[in-house]
């Protein structure tokens, strides 16, 4: 098996881990009908990530981009309806959603109108899938602030972050052998904010309860 092959199938099993971190958030919304505690942005962040970079998988006829954006899309979707259905307050959700619409509405109306030529399609496209995912690996660095405050690591997850942590490496890698940069470069933030957590878990280690 080529290396190249190797690393797309790491990519696939690590990424789709990182995606599934979700997935007890979901099942405690649904069992308690409640949202406390649980962020919905993040949700449709990384749903919107998942169908920019689906999009350009498409393009780039990349199977293992389409695979892990088309499992990662309808993973999200699922955790954003389990959080309508247990939100007492669905007006703020909503209307993120319908900001997150327009954004991939004006996005595709930019690309398929606006842009005429495929290779200049496929860069802006890259651009905006960069941009995002900087942005999604990015905005966990805010829950550090309550880490350093606190001294303790309870608000994040050690799973979750060791997940970040060999996705965010794999794609780098995976995207340096394609020399694609809009593959590679975004997910350096990933490997930096996933190296600070890893930090803080040893600085300020759990407690363990007897």
């Amino acid at each position: 098996m080529e290396e190249i092959e190797v690393v797309s199938t790491a990519c696939l099993v690590f990424t789709l881990c990182m995606f599934s971190a979700g997935i007890p958030d979901c099942w405690k919304m649904w069992r308690t009908r409640s949202t406390q505690n649980v962020p919905f942005l993040p949700f449709l962040v990384t749903c919107i990530n998942n169908l920019t970079w689906l999009y350009y998988g498409l393009w780039k006829q990349d199977s293992t981009l389409i695979t892990v954006n088309a499992v990662g899309a309808v993973l999200q979707s699922i955790c954003m309806f389990t959080y309508l259905v247990a939100s007492k307050q669905k007006s703020r959700p909503m209307s993120q959603i319908f900001v997150g619409v327009v954004y991939l509405t004006a996005l595709y109306l930019y690309l398929t109108v606006v842009i005429t030529s495929r290779t200049v399609l496929v860069d802006r496209l890259g651009l905006a899938g960069a941009g995002i995912t900087m942005l999604m690996y990015a905005s966990p660095m805010m829950e550090l602030v309550t880490v350093i405050r606190t001294k303790s690591t309870r608000s994040i997850s050690r799973p979750l972050t060791v997940a970040t942590f060999f996705a965010s490496s794999l794609w780098f890698y995976y995207g340096y052998l394609l020399q694609d940069p809009y593959v590679q470069v975004p997910n350096f933030p990933g490997i930096i904010s996933s190296i600070v957590r890893l930090y803080f878990f040893w600085r300020y280690p759990v407690e363990k309860v007897a």
